[in-house]
């Protein structure tokens, strides 16, 4: 694999974020990827009553993202872009794309591919996990190449080891050095220090140790998806999912990027963390929204994390 050597290896402090980081963030609009100057008109101000500083954002071309990039940029927020992809696509203008945001003085943070593991993103065709570790590893090339960040999106473990043993086999170890990874941490009805299975705002935990022991160390993390829907009953042993438990989760949960930085566990925060991008922002279409839905505004969690008062987080190297 040909890739350029002249890109610095970014260790955890060197990769930008916004100023004033709190951690927190949530996925942007989902029924659709065409966004218009008025659907910013209406979501920047909640974003920052919510004081979001990071965002999980679709786009379709480069119209999209350029509009969108303006907005972000003006509100003060880091988005993670995902190009709208299907697992078995390949998409050939990631230099246009970073150049876009470049222009627009944000950084190149790329999920590439969503759940590839998941027959929904296929259309229909056979699931193949060599085909998209093919199509993954040579798409993190040019991203790398483009002088973007490579965000890997899997939900099963196994397809994360296969990602990374395919990158080092055709020596592009380079490309771990600005890799970021993007879990997808939904938690049931289960409470945010429940820590038994996968099925938790702490699920991302697994993907570190994958991470640990494949190359030594745990490149940052930002949570795409995730958290709770009203309505979450699947475990009899907690309670449902309602408007108060769940603002009663997602403050605890925000809360862990608060200093001295604590996980609901009892864990510190790991500084590998960067964000949690609970689903969703809004969306009259698609359950779980917090603003515009079918199922009703969630007022309870809206108001909460507006509440939660202004802190920026620390790291490890900022406490001594």
């Amino acid at each position: 694999m040909a890739v350029r050597t002249d890109l610095p290896t970014l260790a955890l402090r060197d990769w930008p974020r916004p100023a004033n980081d709190n951690g927190r963030c949530i996925h942007f609009l989902a029924d659709r990827v065409y966004y218009t100057p008025r659907d910013f008109e209406i979501q920047i101000p909640r974003l920052k009553d919510l004081q979001m500083r990071w965002m999980l954002v679709i786009y379709s071309d480069e119209n999209q993202l350029r509009l969108a990039a303006s907005q972000f940029n003006a509100a003060g927020i880091v988005p993670v872009w995902r190009r709208y992809l299907r697992a078995q696509n390949r998409y050939s203008a990631w230099e246009r794309d970073i150049q876009i945001l470049k222009e627009n003085g944000l950084p190149p943070y790329f999920q590439i591919y969503n759940e590839p593991d998941n027959g929904a993103e296929w259309d229909g065709r056979e699931v193949s996990r060599d085909q998209w570790v093919t199509n993954f590893v040579q798409t993190a090339r040019d991203v790398y190449n483009a002088g973007g960040f490579v965000g890997l999106q899997v939900l099963d473990p196994d397809w994360q080891r296969a990602v990374i043993r395919a990158i080092k086999a055709q020596k592009g170890e380079r490309i771990f050095g600005r890799m970021f990874f993007v879990p997808h941490s939904y938690a049931l009805n289960h409470p945010p220090n429940y820590t038994e299975d996968e099925n938790a705002v702490l699920g991302f935990r697994m993907y570190a140790d994958v991470f640990q022991q494949e190359l030594g160390f745990v490149p940052p993390f930002i949570v795409g998806e995730g958290g709770w829907k009203i309505g979450e009953s699947q475990d009899n042993r907690f309670p449902k999912v309602d408007d108060a438990l769940e603002a009663k989760y997602y403050v605890e949960l925000f809360n862990w990027f608060r200093p001295p930085g604590v996980l609901s566990n009892g864990e510190p925060l790991p500084d590998y963390l960067f964000a949690f991008c609970p689903w969703l922002l809004a969306s009259n279409t698609t359950a779980g929204a917090w603003y515009d839905s079918f199922e009703g505004e969630r007022t309870a969690v809206i108001q909460a994390v507006t509440k939660m008062g202004t802190f920026t987080r620390k790291f490890s190297w900022e406490k001594k």
